[in-house]
């Protein structure tokens, strides 16, 4: 997506060219291989003379090649052509089939300096990465075009006879970017299998279904919680049930909600930045008003997450404890893994098996493809969760990068919770020592790899491994997520008096810092900024802290009766349903975002709106999907974990007692 500006005489060389029959039927003096040349000639002769109705196959073949398209000057520097009219081209007479193959062509077009940083904040991506397709070097600006052949020919076939009708012109055509009827993806023995086992959990979960409402007829308990775990009439209750129980933080539900609002608002703009746009021109424009700052600072409410979980689990520990229940730690990693496991690992086996035989298009392979190949390698570090340490560039699914911090932190989580259950009077400065500590730490990562405070997934190299999506750099928000668990456990039963003007102060000065973290880096969209080390690093170390501390303070004021219309807002009874997808939402968002991209047919209008609709169509559609994909494999084995865990501490007391 390249803006141009001007288009040189190359450009006005290529539209004649395109206006010649010849150039579309690969009638030229090149070598060609014995069938294209063979097909060819068929092709251009039927195309000239053919008036029957079994000829059209030629006219339909010339008609689904790209031509020249509108607006290169606005941006749109890719004509897809017509997809699916070429590959439905089958010509029995002459046994010829379509082809279809996307091409590039580097020509002289002239952008404007400012490419270099706009492309950089159009394509920004932190939680994602794609294939080279449409996103190339500022320095090399390239068109993209289609055309279609006779299957009989080769992608060096092709590029050889584009080639040909000018020394100026350099096409590149590659065969994984052509594609005919018979290469379109089959099932294989692994896609049968995993519709197998489908197959298999759907009869268990109508089994389980059927079960359960006979007991609830009949008024019975089930014989064991397993029997009823898969049922999706006792889980869908469950989904859907409102519990106002205050010890569950109400306002917590409406904080979680809206940062994965945030997060698939984010990767939805992103993902519509890295497609054909045709108006690339308006797309880098974007990123010059202050709005885009709420798309490109979106990641923040990636560390409300890790605020979130460190705020939970140090809250459930305590109460755990003030019940008396012993804190088991390979049962805390046994709950933790399949709590999060499960409804990931369904999806790495999606994306291993028959994702790609899910959709088409001319450019769902190069779109997809390295997501499947980044499963099938890495897919062992995907359900382990060290991807982050593996393969930081190759995400099986991007966004379970969090999975894997998440993971560890838990992993590493003992080392805080046992100490401040033994030794309560450290817990002040051991948290101390923690937050300075997780500063301090991202802030020399940011000078010594000279990360800008708009950090962006393109600028540095090893973005991934050296900063976004690494333990050292992302604990922050968690550790004092565990200090807000804290302080609220021990005043949950108290009643904290705050003066009216020290409140109102607090809210002020947390809406400021929390507006200047997400619209406050605008001077840095300028093509005139001038990048700071020292602004920058502290900036990277400071501002996802400070983030956190102003949830804090929103937490802590809606717990403690100075939440006001926020807290009311917070704690609305919607957000406790979709709270309970959010897991499921984070995960499938973006396969759907993938899918939609991979599909298109023709470039995207890049403007707010159609930004909006995409987005609303996103997050419909990902909720059903997170509906079906809770019910069939998150509460299920909650339920799983829920047995385990009760049946090893049965056998803890009953070992304890004979042992006494």
């Amino acid at each position: 997506m390249y803006l141009a500006a001007k288009v040189t005489p190359s450009a006005v060389t290529i539209n004649n060219i395109l206006d010649n029959i010849k150039f579309y039927t690969l009638q030229s003096d090149v070598e060609l291989s014995d069938l294209c040349r063979k097909q060819s000639d068929i092709y251009y002769k039927t195309l000239i003379t053919g008036t029957s109705t079994k000829d059209e196959w030629a006219k339909e073949m010339m008609d689904a090649s790209s031509k020249i398209q509108a607006g290169i000057y606005f941006g749109n520097i890719a004509d897809l052509g017509a997809f699916d009219e070429c590959l439905r081209i089958n010509s029995d007479k002459e046994h010829i089939k379509g082809k279809y193959c996307l091409t590039k062509l580097n020509v002289a077009l002239l952008h404007d300096k400012s490419v270099s940083r706009t492309q950089k904040l159009l394509n920004h991506s932190s939680d994602n990465h794609f294939p080279e397709t449409f996103t190339d070097p500022p320095s090399t600006p390239a068109l993209r075009w289609s055309i279609c052949v006779p299957d009989g020919c080769t992608a060096e076939d092709v590029q050889a006879h584009l080639n040909s009708y000018n020394k100026n012109l350099n096409f590149t055509v590659k065969e994984e970017f052509c594609q005919t009827v018979e290469s379109q993806p089959k099932l294989n023995t692994g896609d049968w299998a995993t519709i197998g086992i489908l197959i298999a959990l759907a009869c268990v979960i109508l089994l389980s279904t059927c079960y359960d409402i006979f007991l609830y007829q009949v008024q019975k308990d089930p014989i064991h919680p397993l029997t009823i775990a898969f049922s999706w009439f006792t889980n869908f209750k469950k989904l859907i049930k409102i519990n106002n129980n205050p010890d569950l933080l109400p306002c917590l539900n409406g904080i979680r909600v809206i940062s994965i609002l945030w997060i698939i608002h984010g990767h939805e703009t992103d993902t519509m930045g890295h497609g054909v746009l045709f108006n690339g021109k308006e797309a880098m424009n974007f990123n010059k008003r202050t709005w885009s700052l709420f798309t490109l600072s979106s990641s923040v409410a990636v560390d409300s997450f890790f605020f979130l979980s460190g705020l939970l689990l140090m809250f459930g520990f305590l109460k755990s404890r003030a019940r008396k229940i012993p804190f088991n730690i390979p049962l805390f990693y046994i709950h933790r893994y399949l709590r999060v496991t499960p409804p990931f690992a369904a999806l790495v086996i999606l994306y291993i098996t028959f994702y790609m035989k899910l959709g088409s298009g001319p450019i769902w392979e190069s779109n997809n493809q390295i997501l499947q190949d980044s499963c099938k390698e890495y897919w062992w570090s995907s359900v382990l969760h060290i991807q982050n340490f593996v393969n930081p560039n190759k995400y099986c699914s991007v966004p379970s990068w969090y999975l894997s911090v998440d993971m560890q932190l838990y992993i590493l989580a003992p080392l805080i919770l046992i100490p401040i259950g033994k030794w309560p009077k450290i817990t002040s400065y051991l948290f101390g020592i923690l937050v300075i500590a997780f500063t301090i730490i991202p802030t020399i990562v940011a000078w010594q790899y000279e990360i800008p405070a708009l950090a962006l997934n393109g600028e540095i190299p090893d973005f991934q491994r050296v900063y976004y999506a690494q333990v050292h750099t992302r604990a922050g928000p968690w550790v004092i997520g565990l200090a807000l668990g804290y302080i609220l456990f021990i005043t949950k039963n108290k009643t904290i008096r705050i003066n009216k003007i020290l409140a109102a102060s607090l809210w002020l000065l947390t809406a400021v810092a929390m507006v200047y973290i997400v619209f406050g880096l605008y001077p840095a969209l300028r093509d005139d900024f001038q990048y700071s080390r020292l602004f920058s690093s502290i900036f990277t170390g400071f501002h996802r802290n400070v983030w956190t501390l102003g949830l804090c303070w929103i937490v802590f004021a809606c717990i403690h009766g100075y939440g006001g219309p926020v807290n009311w807002f917070l704690s609305l009874p919607v957000f406790q349903f979709f709270g309970k997808i959010t897991y499921a939402l984070y995960l499938l968002h973006d396969p759907k975002q993938n899918y939609v991209s991979g599909v298109s047919r023709v470039p995207f209008i890049f403007q707010d709106f159609t930004i909006l609709q995409s987005y609303f169509s996103t997050l419909c559609l990902s909720t059903l999907f997170s509906i079906v994909w809770v019910l069939c494999f998150e509460t299920p084995f909650g339920v799983i974990d829920g047995v385990i865990i009760k049946a090893v501490s049965n056998w803890k007391k009953k070992e304890s007692k004979q042992r006494s």
